[in-house]
């Protein structure tokens, strides 16, 4: 049986630089504890109500990488062992025509495109604090881009229909900000949201290379030596602090922000019992 970690170790792994390689046996022990789940052949995928300080029962709410190209026997984990029910898929219509979800019989899939693309990386801007201020400004425009997905996941919350899988490609960015705004309408403190939000270094790890390689080919001129390259890449739980304070100042809040995309206050209460696991 594999050893596990602790969610002070899991919280001193989430340290490690992205340049440098978790140590193999390490990264195994950590792949196996609350709350990465390990299904082959999927990334960074973890159950959000499995570590201790979380608000949201667990079994609800999971969060990972891409899911193309899984054996049968891990769709079949994904179904029959963790129960889930609903697929949601934040990325592209590029990245979903290159490498599309699979089709598990019993789980509905969801994909509605983004109101606009992204923006423009510029490595520059994430020179100055570290990124956060950046990756604030980026992540605010997940929110606002991505309000139809958002509103989905939401919706399906307050149905009470069962577990959610909520990806992207890596599951750090646009599945970063989802978890957080369902993290912290649960109740969890900016803490707890940032911790999750940073154990995406121990989840991309055994993919590490080949998300470096992701990260520049935004640009042939990009190594890692490149200003910015190193904030850009990294998972620092302030990041996702700093979307917390744009939320607020912007719209008032987390359940100010919800309130935007059209729920009113018992749909709130709903959401909120239901991700507690009332």
């Amino acid at each position: 049986m594999t050893t596990t970690l602790s969610e002070h170790d899991l919280a001193i792994l989430t340290d490690t630089d992205i340049n440098t390689p978790i140590d193999p046996t390490t990264l195994t022990q950590a792949l196996h504890s609350p709350p990465f789940i390990p299904i082959p052949g999927i990334i960074n995928l973890r159950d959000l109500g499995l570590f201790p300080s979380s608000p949201i029962a667990p079994g609800l709410i999971y969060r990972s990488g891409a899911l193309h190209n899984l054996p049968a026997s891990s769709l079949q984990a994904l179904q029959a062992d963790r129960g889930i029910k609903l697929i949601l898929d934040l990325r592209s219509a590029r990245e979903r025509d290159r490498s599309p979800d699979p089709v598990i019989e019993g789980v509905q899939n969801i994909w509605l495109e983004s109101s606009r693309a992204p923006q423009d990386v510029d490595l520059s801007r994430f020179v100055a604090q570290g990124g956060r201020e950046r990756f604030k400004e980026m992540y605010l425009d997940v929110l606002e881009a991505y309000e139809g997905s958002v509103r989905a996941v939401l919706e399906w919350v307050r149905g009470g229909k069962g577990a959610v899988l909520v990806h992207c490609t890596a599951g750090k960015d646009r599945t970063g900000v989802l978890a957080a705004l369902l993290l912290a309408l649960a109740g969890a403190p900016k803490e707890v949201v940032a911790y999750d939000y940073a154990l995406t270094r121990i989840g991309v790890a055994p993919a590490r290379e080949m998300l470096v390689q992701m990260l520049r080919m935004w640009s042939e001129a990009w190594t890692a030596e490149t200003p910015g390259m190193a904030e850009f890449a990294s998972t620092k739980g302030e990041f996702i602090e700093g979307l917390l304070e744009g939320v607020e100042e912007r719209f008032g809040g987390v359940e100010g922000y919800v309130r935007g995309l059209g729920f009113g206050e018992e749909d709130l209460g709903k959401m909120k019992k239901i991700l507690r696991g009332g």
